[in-house]
Protein backbone atom coordinates (compact mmCIF):
# COMPACT_ATOMS: atom_id res chain seq x y z
CA UNK A 1 0.00 0.00 0.00
CA UNK A 2 0.87 4.06 -0.56
CA UNK A 3 0.54 4.62 2.72
CA UNK A 4 1.57 3.48 6.69
CA UNK A 5 -2.24 3.26 8.33
CA UNK A 6 -2.86 0.47 11.11
CA UNK A 7 -6.53 1.16 10.22
CA UNK A 8 -7.65 -1.14 7.11
CA UNK A 9 -11.84 0.66 7.14
CA UNK A 10 -12.28 4.07 6.84
CA UNK A 11 -15.34 5.91 7.68
CA UNK A 12 -17.28 8.66 7.05
CA UNK A 13 -15.68 11.16 9.30
CA UNK A 14 -12.75 10.38 7.65
CA UNK A 15 -14.14 10.78 4.29
CA UNK A 16 -15.57 14.00 5.59
CA UNK A 17 -12.26 15.11 7.11
CA UNK A 18 -10.05 14.44 3.80
CA UNK A 19 -12.62 16.34 1.69
CA UNK A 20 -12.75 19.32 4.26
CA UNK A 21 -8.89 19.31 3.91
CA UNK A 22 -9.09 20.17 0.17
CA UNK A 23 -11.59 22.26 0.64
CA UNK A 24 -8.77 23.97 3.18
CA UNK A 25 -6.49 23.94 0.52
CA UNK A 26 -8.82 25.20 -2.46
CA UNK A 27 -9.64 28.03 -0.83
CA UNK A 28 -5.81 29.07 0.07
CA UNK A 29 -4.73 28.41 -3.47
CA UNK A 30 -7.67 30.88 -4.80
CA UNK A 31 -6.52 33.43 -2.38
CA UNK A 32 -3.93 33.35 -4.17
CA UNK A 33 -5.28 33.68 -7.58
CA UNK A 34 -7.29 36.42 -6.49
CA UNK A 35 -4.87 38.37 -5.46
CA UNK A 36 -2.18 38.16 -8.42
CA UNK A 37 -5.62 38.63 -10.36
CA UNK A 38 -5.64 41.94 -8.89
CA UNK A 39 -2.17 42.76 -9.75
CA UNK A 40 -0.01 41.58 -12.54
CA UNK A 41 -0.75 38.08 -13.82
CA UNK A 42 2.75 37.98 -15.52
CA UNK A 43 1.32 36.64 -18.85
CA UNK A 44 3.77 34.00 -20.63
CA UNK A 45 3.62 30.90 -22.75
CA UNK A 46 4.44 27.22 -22.77
CA UNK A 47 6.26 25.38 -25.50
CA UNK A 48 2.67 23.99 -26.83
CA UNK A 49 1.37 27.47 -26.73
CA UNK A 50 -0.53 27.52 -23.89
CA UNK A 51 -0.59 30.46 -21.74
CA UNK A 52 0.04 30.55 -18.01
CA UNK A 53 0.66 33.05 -15.30
CA UNK A 54 1.64 33.64 -11.97
CA UNK A 55 -1.77 32.78 -10.21
CA UNK A 56 -1.44 29.37 -12.15
CA UNK A 57 2.67 28.71 -10.70
CA UNK A 58 1.49 30.07 -7.52
CA UNK A 59 -1.73 27.65 -6.91
CA UNK A 60 0.43 25.17 -7.65
CA UNK A 61 2.75 25.68 -5.16
CA UNK A 62 0.35 25.64 -2.47
CA UNK A 63 -1.62 22.59 -3.87
CA UNK A 64 1.92 20.31 -4.48
CA UNK A 65 3.34 21.62 -1.10
CA UNK A 66 0.21 19.98 0.75
CA UNK A 67 -0.43 17.38 -0.79
CA UNK A 68 3.00 15.69 -0.48
CA UNK A 69 1.93 14.77 2.99
CA UNK A 70 -0.46 12.14 1.87
CA UNK A 71 3.08 10.72 0.14
CA UNK A 72 1.17 8.85 -3.09
CA UNK A 73 2.09 10.50 -6.64
CA UNK A 74 1.03 14.31 -7.45
CA UNK A 75 0.29 14.54 -11.26
CA UNK A 76 0.16 18.53 -11.83
CA UNK A 77 -0.76 20.84 -15.53
CA UNK A 78 2.49 23.02 -14.25
CA UNK A 79 5.07 20.28 -13.12
CA UNK A 80 5.94 18.76 -15.90
CA UNK A 81 3.66 15.90 -15.94
CA UNK A 82 5.58 14.04 -18.77
CA UNK A 83 7.98 12.64 -15.91
CA UNK A 84 5.72 9.81 -14.39
CA UNK A 85 4.49 7.42 -17.12
CA UNK A 86 1.20 6.58 -16.61
CA UNK A 87 1.82 2.69 -16.83
CA UNK A 88 4.31 3.13 -14.01
CA UNK A 89 1.16 3.71 -11.41
CA UNK A 90 -0.98 1.16 -12.19
CA UNK A 91 -3.79 0.54 -10.35
CA UNK A 92 -2.44 2.95 -7.52
CA UNK A 93 -3.62 6.08 -6.07
CA UNK A 94 -2.44 9.37 -7.18
CA UNK A 95 -3.54 13.11 -6.94
CA UNK A 96 -4.49 14.70 -10.23
CA UNK A 97 -4.37 18.70 -10.38
CA UNK A 98 -4.93 21.48 -11.96
CA UNK A 99 -3.99 24.76 -10.45
CA UNK A 100 -6.04 27.18 -12.29
CA UNK A 101 -8.43 25.64 -14.88
CA UNK A 102 -9.68 27.69 -17.63
CA UNK A 103 -6.57 29.94 -18.12
CA UNK A 104 -7.87 31.89 -21.03
CA UNK A 105 -11.16 33.02 -18.88
CA UNK A 106 -8.76 33.96 -16.04
CA UNK A 107 -6.83 35.91 -18.75
CA UNK A 108 -9.83 37.43 -20.00
CA UNK A 109 -10.84 38.60 -16.87
CA UNK A 110 -13.86 36.56 -16.91
CA UNK A 111 -14.84 34.42 -13.83
CA UNK A 112 -15.26 30.56 -14.92
CA UNK A 113 -11.85 29.53 -13.74
CA UNK A 114 -11.57 26.82 -11.34
CA UNK A 115 -9.13 25.17 -8.87
CA UNK A 116 -9.11 21.34 -9.94
CA UNK A 117 -8.16 18.56 -7.40
CA UNK A 118 -8.94 14.11 -7.92
CA UNK A 119 -7.84 11.54 -5.84
CA UNK A 120 -7.61 8.86 -8.71
CA UNK A 121 -7.62 5.26 -7.28
CA UNK A 122 -7.81 2.36 -10.29
CA UNK A 123 -8.06 4.99 -13.05
CA UNK A 124 -10.84 6.42 -11.55
CA UNK A 125 -12.08 9.33 -9.70
CA UNK A 126 -12.64 8.55 -5.83
CA UNK A 127 -13.27 12.38 -4.41
CA UNK A 128 -12.96 15.72 -6.32
CA UNK A 129 -12.96 19.03 -5.33
CA UNK A 130 -13.95 22.11 -7.66
CA UNK A 131 -13.51 25.59 -6.20
CA UNK A 132 -14.15 28.90 -8.82
CA UNK A 133 -12.77 31.33 -6.59
CA UNK A 134 -14.29 34.43 -8.38
CA UNK A 135 -17.39 33.30 -7.68
CA UNK A 136 -16.75 31.76 -4.66
CA UNK A 137 -18.45 28.53 -5.03
CA UNK A 138 -16.96 25.45 -3.70
CA UNK A 139 -17.87 21.87 -5.05
CA UNK A 140 -17.34 18.45 -3.53
CA UNK A 141 -17.71 14.87 -4.29
CA UNK A 142 -16.87 11.29 -2.71
CA UNK A 143 -17.85 9.05 -5.88
CA UNK A 144 -18.60 5.92 -3.64
CA UNK A 145 -20.67 5.70 -0.03
CA UNK A 146 -18.37 3.97 2.46
CA UNK A 147 -20.73 0.92 3.05
CA UNK A 148 -19.97 -1.88 5.22
CA UNK A 149 -21.64 -4.07 2.30
CA UNK A 150 -19.24 -4.51 -0.31
CA UNK A 151 -21.73 -5.82 -2.78
CA UNK A 152 -23.60 -2.66 -2.34
CA UNK A 153 -24.14 -0.12 -5.75
CA UNK A 154 -22.10 3.18 -5.07
CA UNK A 155 -24.58 6.31 -4.09
CA UNK A 156 -21.86 8.98 -4.15
CA UNK A 157 -22.75 12.02 -2.40
CA UNK A 158 -21.76 15.87 -3.90
CA UNK A 159 -21.98 18.98 -2.19
CA UNK A 160 -22.19 22.83 -3.34
CA UNK A 161 -20.79 25.72 -0.76
CA UNK A 162 -21.40 29.15 -1.00
CA UNK A 163 -17.65 30.23 0.77
CA UNK A 164 -18.45 33.53 0.47
CA UNK A 165 -21.35 33.34 3.14
CA UNK A 166 -19.98 30.80 5.50
CA UNK A 167 -16.66 29.84 6.74
CA UNK A 168 -14.44 26.63 6.24
CA UNK A 169 -15.54 25.50 9.35
CA UNK A 170 -19.14 25.61 8.91
CA UNK A 171 -18.18 24.14 5.54
CA UNK A 172 -16.49 20.68 7.64
CA UNK A 173 -19.44 20.81 9.55
CA UNK A 174 -22.12 20.59 7.31
CA UNK A 175 -20.25 17.79 5.56
CA UNK A 176 -20.94 15.67 8.56
CA UNK A 177 -24.06 16.99 9.89
CA UNK A 178 -26.67 17.68 7.33
CA UNK A 179 -27.52 17.34 3.91
CA UNK A 180 -28.94 20.71 3.16
CA UNK A 181 -25.71 21.79 0.89
CA UNK A 182 -26.46 18.32 -1.24
CA UNK A 183 -26.46 18.23 -4.76
CA UNK A 184 -28.01 15.93 -7.57
CA UNK A 185 -28.75 15.68 -11.44
CA UNK A 186 -31.90 16.28 -12.90
CA UNK A 187 -33.55 13.96 -15.02
CA UNK A 188 -33.76 15.13 -18.69
CA UNK A 189 -37.09 15.88 -20.71
CA UNK A 190 -37.13 13.89 -23.56
CA UNK A 191 -36.67 15.45 -26.48
CA UNK A 192 -35.54 19.34 -24.78
CA UNK A 193 -31.78 19.12 -23.57
CA UNK A 194 -29.49 21.91 -22.36
CA UNK A 195 -26.28 21.57 -23.76
CA UNK A 196 -22.84 23.06 -21.76
CA UNK A 197 -20.29 23.67 -24.32
CA UNK A 198 -17.42 24.99 -23.95
CA UNK A 199 -16.64 28.64 -23.81
CA UNK A 200 -12.80 28.83 -25.45
CA UNK A 201 -12.70 25.67 -27.16
CA UNK A 202 -15.63 24.94 -29.51
CA UNK A 203 -15.03 22.77 -32.32
CA UNK A 204 -16.80 22.21 -35.51
CA UNK A 205 -16.96 17.94 -34.24
CA UNK A 206 -19.22 19.42 -30.85
CA UNK A 207 -21.18 21.98 -33.30
CA UNK A 208 -22.14 19.06 -35.21
CA UNK A 209 -23.15 16.75 -32.15
CA UNK A 210 -25.21 19.58 -31.07
CA UNK A 211 -27.03 20.06 -34.24
CA UNK A 212 -28.09 15.98 -34.47
CA UNK A 213 -29.16 15.90 -31.14
CA UNK A 214 -32.33 16.99 -29.59
CA UNK A 215 -30.58 20.32 -27.63
CA UNK A 216 -33.01 23.10 -27.35
CA UNK A 217 -30.94 25.25 -25.24
CA UNK A 218 -27.53 25.62 -24.76
CA UNK A 219 -24.90 27.53 -21.90
CA UNK A 220 -21.19 28.27 -22.83
CA UNK A 221 -19.14 27.56 -19.74
CA UNK A 222 -15.17 27.79 -19.20
CA UNK A 223 -13.07 25.17 -17.11
CA UNK A 224 -14.83 22.41 -15.22
CA UNK A 225 -17.90 24.42 -14.05
CA UNK A 226 -19.47 22.35 -17.11
CA UNK A 227 -19.20 19.58 -14.52
CA UNK A 228 -20.56 20.95 -11.60
CA UNK A 229 -23.78 23.20 -13.40
CA UNK A 230 -24.60 18.97 -14.65
CA UNK A 231 -23.97 17.99 -11.33
CA UNK A 232 -26.36 20.38 -9.48
CA UNK A 233 -29.43 20.13 -12.12
CA UNK A 234 -28.87 23.12 -14.00
CA UNK A 235 -28.59 21.13 -17.14
CA UNK A 236 -28.19 17.71 -19.02
CA UNK A 237 -25.32 17.29 -21.10
CA UNK A 238 -21.54 18.25 -22.17
CA UNK A 239 -20.14 16.88 -25.20
CA UNK A 240 -16.28 17.52 -25.70
CA UNK A 241 -14.52 16.37 -28.58
CA UNK A 242 -11.98 19.43 -28.55
CA UNK A 243 -8.36 18.43 -26.80
CA UNK A 244 -8.51 18.43 -23.13
CA UNK A 245 -5.96 16.92 -20.68
CA UNK A 246 -6.60 14.56 -17.44
CA UNK A 247 -6.18 17.33 -14.66
CA UNK A 248 -8.88 18.99 -16.59
CA UNK A 249 -11.41 16.78 -16.19
CA UNK A 250 -10.77 14.50 -13.12
CA UNK A 251 -12.41 16.78 -10.09
CA UNK A 252 -15.26 17.73 -12.11
CA UNK A 253 -15.97 13.99 -13.24
CA UNK A 254 -15.60 12.95 -9.59
CA UNK A 255 -18.15 15.50 -8.49
CA UNK A 256 -20.43 15.03 -11.58
CA UNK A 257 -20.79 11.17 -10.71
CA UNK A 258 -20.99 11.91 -7.14
CA UNK A 259 -24.09 13.70 -7.90
CA UNK A 260 -26.00 10.93 -9.91
CA UNK A 261 -24.37 11.50 -13.18
CA UNK A 262 -21.96 10.40 -15.59
CA UNK A 263 -18.69 10.57 -18.22
CA UNK A 264 -18.29 8.32 -20.97
CA UNK A 265 -15.71 7.84 -23.50
CA UNK A 266 -16.40 7.33 -27.21
CA UNK A 267 -16.52 3.57 -26.74
CA UNK A 268 -19.56 4.50 -24.38
CA UNK A 269 -17.37 3.44 -21.20
CA UNK A 270 -16.32 5.33 -18.14
CA UNK A 271 -13.80 8.12 -19.05
CA UNK A 272 -10.76 6.42 -17.28
CA UNK A 273 -7.06 8.07 -16.55
CA UNK A 274 -3.74 6.76 -16.81
CA UNK A 275 -3.48 7.11 -20.49
CA UNK A 276 -0.27 7.91 -22.57
CA UNK A 277 0.51 11.30 -22.25
CA UNK A 278 -1.93 12.21 -19.97
CA UNK A 279 -4.54 13.31 -22.58
CA UNK A 280 -8.00 12.51 -22.57
CA UNK A 281 -10.31 11.15 -25.40
CA UNK A 282 -13.24 12.83 -27.08
CA UNK A 283 -16.17 12.40 -24.49
CA UNK A 284 -19.84 13.54 -22.88
CA UNK A 285 -21.07 13.89 -19.29
CA UNK A 286 -24.61 13.25 -18.68
CA UNK A 287 -26.34 14.79 -15.92
CA UNK A 288 -28.95 11.70 -16.39
CA UNK A 289 -27.26 8.57 -16.75
CA UNK A 290 -30.45 7.40 -18.14
CA UNK A 291 -29.70 8.83 -21.30
CA UNK A 292 -26.08 7.39 -21.44
CA UNK A 293 -25.09 3.54 -22.63
CA UNK A 294 -27.34 0.99 -20.51
CA UNK A 295 -23.85 -1.21 -21.03
CA UNK A 296 -22.97 1.20 -18.45
CA UNK A 297 -26.15 2.37 -16.66
CA UNK A 298 -28.20 -0.18 -13.88
CA UNK A 299 -31.51 1.00 -12.89
CA UNK A 300 -32.97 0.41 -9.11
CA UNK A 301 -36.60 -0.40 -8.82
CA UNK A 302 -37.60 3.22 -8.24
CA UNK A 303 -35.98 4.21 -11.37
CA UNK A 304 -33.19 5.85 -10.14
CA UNK A 305 -29.86 5.78 -12.32
CA UNK A 306 -26.52 4.42 -10.93
CA UNK A 307 -22.82 3.58 -12.46
CA UNK A 308 -22.53 -0.50 -12.56
CA UNK A 309 -20.64 -1.59 -9.48
CA UNK A 310 -18.17 -3.39 -11.36
CA UNK A 311 -16.74 -0.25 -13.18
CA UNK A 312 -15.86 1.35 -9.45
CA UNK A 313 -13.16 1.04 -6.98
CA UNK A 314 -13.02 -1.63 -4.88
CA UNK A 315 -14.63 -1.20 -1.63
CA UNK A 316 -12.28 -2.22 0.23
CA UNK A 317 -9.45 -0.81 -1.36
CA UNK A 318 -11.10 2.36 -1.45
CA UNK A 319 -11.47 2.11 2.79
CA UNK A 320 -7.99 1.32 3.23
CA UNK A 321 -7.08 4.39 0.90
CA UNK A 322 -9.06 7.27 2.67
CA UNK A 323 -8.23 5.42 6.47
CA UNK A 324 -4.91 6.00 5.25
CA UNK A 325 -4.86 9.40 3.89
CA UNK A 326 -6.87 11.12 6.81
CA UNK A 327 -4.50 9.78 9.19
CA UNK A 328 -2.38 12.11 7.40
CA UNK A 329 -4.39 15.16 7.43
CA UNK A 330 -3.02 18.24 9.80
Amino acid sequence: MLHNSKRSKASEPDAHRLLGDLASLCLTAGEAIESIRKSDIDLKYKADQSPITQADLAAEKIINRFLQRYEIPIISEEASPEAVKPEKLGDGAFWLVDPLDGTREFIAGRDHFTVNIALIKAGYPLLGAVYAPALAQLYLGLTACLSERHDERSRGCAWKFAVRDMSLSEVREALATTSAYRIQTRHACPGRWHALLSASHLDERTTRWVAEHPVTERSDFGSSLKFCHLAEGNADVYPRFAPTMAWDTAAGQAVLESAGGCVLDQDGKRLRYGSSNWRNGAFVAWGDAALASNRFIEHDAAGHSHVQTGHLTHHRQMHELIAGLADKSP
